[in-house]
């Protein structure tokens, strides 16, 4: 009888500890036509990520009492055009979007794992397309000819992230380089300053990212984004200087500027945006010019079309498309690349 007494409290506190954890499959897949004239040929394709990344992933949280919690997130890259596990950008390696483990709690989250780099969340936060499809203002943007691999995300970080205080957060980021040497590009150390209240969003960001370049300085980049819902429409800003000194000493420097919006009509959204990407002693200038309409069908499915074109002045050679075999002929240095989408996003 004491031996069935002990099993049924070890089931019932087994089960307790089961009600207070739970784990989250979800994802998005976004596919879409695409037509991409660069090089003096026009290419059609099917693509992927027109409004949000394809992706796959795994989220839970654990009760541990007393105000805190424990929590890990694996995510992974999808290209739904062709079946494969890994994106364009991602490759086959599965969660190399995001693979965290987290502590949380009135102090607070303390976030150990690859994951996105305080800088690169203004890019994102503050771009009416979400840094995705032939619309994403990043697609003028370089580390400068630093060799920096932390552009959008880092490996090994430690990170904080404060508790929310009257509309203020902040965000501390630190990737260890896990090499002996000098120069390592997935090195990151960087921070961002938040203030969200109401229909008001400013943030500031700044990082030293490691350089693949010998006996140099870290690349430098500080961004300042900003955006203000007014209801029917919601104009952001952002903007961006980033700064490489190469061998030479000679500064190779990145000023990006982008001015857009997102205006709702219906169950559509209207985006638009403008990007001009300035720089000294490498590649050359370029401006882009996007606009979009995103149709919801339902909470979890929309349909939309996107159109961008890139004026690349002399020494550039920016691309609408990333993805592989979507972007036709190499674009000529000083010529011009557009692209048009049309799609379907489903989230689960």
């Amino acid at each position: 009888m004491k031996k069935t007494l002990i099993a049924l409290a070890a089931v019932a506190a087994s089960s307790a500890a089961l009600a207070q954890s739970s784990v989250t499959l979800f994802g998005i897949l976004d596919v879409n036509v695409r037509n991409v004239k660069q090089g003096g040929v026009s290419q059609s394709s099917l693509g992927q990520d027109g409004t949000a990344s394809s992706r796959i992933g795994f989220r839970g949280v654990e009760d541990l009492g007393g105000g805190m919690s424990a929590s890990f997130w694996l995510e992974g890259a999808l290209g739904p055009d062709n079946g494969t596990a890994g994106g364009p950008a991602e490759g086959a390696l599965t969660f190399q979007r995001r693979s965290t483990v987290s502590l949380s709690g009135g102090f607070g989250e303390i976030r150990l794992g690859r994951d996105y780099t305080p800088t690169f969340w203004n890019h994102t936060v503050y771009d009416p397309f979400g840094t995705n499809g032939v619309g994403s203002s990043i697609n003028t943007f370089t580390p400068v000819g630093s060799g920096a691999s932390t552009t959008v995300r880092a490996d090994n970080t430690i990170a904080y992230f404060t508790p929310n205080m009257g509309g203020f957060q902040g965000q501390f980021q630190y990737a260890f380089k896990e090499v002996q040497d000098d120069n390592a590009p997935n090195e990151y150390a960087g921070l961002r300053l938040v203030y969200a209240s109401g229909p008001l969003s400013v943030a500031l960001a700044t990082a030293s990212e490691g350089a693949a370049v010998t006996n140099v300085n870290s690349f430098k980049r500080t961004n300042l984004g900003a955006s203000y819902d007014f209801g029917f429409i919601k104009p952001m800003i952002q903007y961006t200087i980033g700064k490489f000194e190469t061998n030479g000493g000679v500064d190779n420097e990145v000023k990006h500027l982008l001015v857009g919006l997102t205006a709702p009509v219906g169950p559509g959204l209207i985006k638009a945006s403008y990007v001009r990407s300035s720089y000294d002693n490498v590649a050359g200038d370029a401006n882009q010019f996007a606009v979009g309409y995103e149709y919801g069908l339902s909470k979890r499915t929309a349909l939309y079309a996107n159109y961008a074109r890139i004026s690349n002045k002399t020494g550039a050679a920016f691309s609408v498309s990333t993805e592989n075999g979507a972007a036709g002929a190499p674009v000529t240095a000083g010529d011009s690349s557009r692209g048009f989408e049309v799609g379907i996003r489903h989230s689960f």
